[in-house]
């Protein structure tokens, strides 16, 4: 996948998770303005939070045609608005919530292991996400190059109440075992051999959480990468 870089800078599969984790990143479409799209941080109990633009790494669109759509970030550091030029069929983004180090009591600290005496361990967060503006272009069906991906099996518009399949991709190969929910403390379906799971959409707007921890060994500075995904759309 191109991605254009901004100027200045995920169904959950986390057995234990943290608080560096247990937050989800994703898009609102602005329905005055529906070339815009506002980024929302989902923290505990509905709680929407501030998301710090430095945060907001990468973004790009695809239109019907299966085109990169050029894309800009204006608003303050916590409040992002990405605008974008053309008719998207998707936008996808690339959020890094950094690395957050444990140590034997306490709080997460938002620094590196090898920068907090004491530390036991740290996760180095990386969210990704994809909002499905249009239904009905195959562009939806092929992998982006996100490292870390949530593909529908379906081009055509899901139904609330009905049952829809979602593939799971890593490094652009299908993975079993993940779990899908809509945030990080649910367990709706598991990916099967091929990475497929089944997940009933409702009325309005959808977030499909996704995620996977993966041990890190001889890495001075965090013990678990951290792959966060949300799928989101909207549905009559």
């Amino acid at each position: 996948m191109k991605q254009i870089s901004l100027v200045a800078g995920c169904i959950a599969l986390v057995v234990a998770c943290s608080v560096a984790s247990a937050h989800t990143v994703w898009l609102r479409q602005d329905t005055a303005q529906p070339s815009q799209f506002r980024v929302e941080f989902g923290g505990h109990a509905g709680a929407i939070d501030p998301y710090k633009a430095d945060k907001v790494k990468e973004v790009s669109a695809v239109d019907a045609d299966g085109k990169t759509l050029l894309v800009t970030k204006s608003g303050p550091n916590d409040a992002v608005r990405l605008a974008v030029d053309g008719k998207p069929v998707m936008v996808l983004v690339h959020f890094d919530n950094g690395i957050h180090t444990k140590k034997a009591t306490g709080p997460s600290i938002p620094q590196p292991m090898d920068e907090v005496p004491g530390a036991v361990s740290a996760v180095n967060a990386v969210k990704y996400h994809k909002t499905i503006v249009t239904w009905g272009s195959d562009a939806l069906l092929k992998p982006v190059g996100q490292p870390f991906e949530v593909i529908p099996v379906s081009a055509t518009m899901p139904v609330a109440g009905k049952p829809m399949q979602v593939q799971v991709r890593i490094e652009g190969k299908p993975v079993a075992g993940i779990k899908l929910g809509r945030g990080e403390d649910t367990n709706d379906a598991v990916t099967d051999a091929n990475g497929i799971a089944s997940f009933t959409p409702a009325p309005g707007f959808n977030k499909i959480w996704a995620g996977k921890r993966i041990p890190m060994t001889e890495n001075p500075r965090y013990t678990e990468l951290s792959y966060e995904y949300s799928l989101g759309f909207d549905l009559p």
